[in-house]
């Protein structure tokens, strides 16, 4: 995450709390994978990897340079590595290919993935979209709601929390402790910058 000091502080404080959640939690390798800890009754098309340490072996088997016979499912995992050795555009044509790949637009509300390319790529209107219907397929996502509430923030930095901004479930909650803390953070429910640094810290 780079901190953009040239920017309004509305958005230096959004980056701020990416920067806290991000490293609170994980380490760089896993902070693009970070929905591996999404509850296991979310349903995934067969075509797209849920995450990459599962190291399926339909994906082992494919070189990194065999790009005629790409599946769906190895053009994510491809657009994932591309996006950690910081090719983000390189990223969002692998994702794209797979999108495109799969023709009946059952794959799109699952590339949570190109969400966050099109943040990196400041397309904050595109990532809020893709966010959005993802959330669509998933109602108890956390990261895709905070995601899209980084993203409507950058389109509009005047309104932080943004209006508009995603909710759960009346009634749900996030049983992790650092992403409870997150939601509530980044929705402007109450918690504290610390309270999420804090969380972090101690594993929960």
């Amino acid at each position: 995450c780079k901190l953009l000091l040239n920017k309004p502080p509305t958005i230096m404080k959004l980056q701020r709390l990416l920067i806290i959640f991000l490293q609170a939690s994980f380490t760089p390798i896993q902070a693009f994978t970070f929905h591996t800890k999404l509850p296991q009754t979310q349903k995934y098309p067969p075509s797209l990897p849920r995450c990459q340490s599962q190291s399926p072996s339909s994906l082992k088997s494919t070189p990194l340079n065999n790009v005629e016979f790409d599946s769906p499912r190895t053009l994510v995992r491809k657009g994932m590595q591309s996006f950690r050795e910081n090719d983000v555009s390189g990223s969002l044509e692998y994702f794209d290919r797979a999108d495109k790949a799969v023709t009946d637009g059952s794959l799109k509300p699952y590339l949570w993935q190109r969400g966050i390319t099109y943040y990196y790529l400041n397309s904050f209107r595109d990532g809020s979209d893709q966010f959005r219907l993802d959330v669509s397929v998933n109602p108890l996502d956390v990261e895709e709601i905070v995601w899209d509430i980084a993203c409507l923030a950058r389109i509009d930095p005047e309104s932080f929390p943004p209006p508009n901004k995603m909710a759960l479930p009346r009634g749900k909650t996030d049983r992790r402790r650092i992403m409870s803390n997150v939601y509530s953070l980044f929705r402007g429910d109450g918690a504290t910058e610390y309270d999420l640094f804090e969380a972090g810290h101690n594993g929960k």
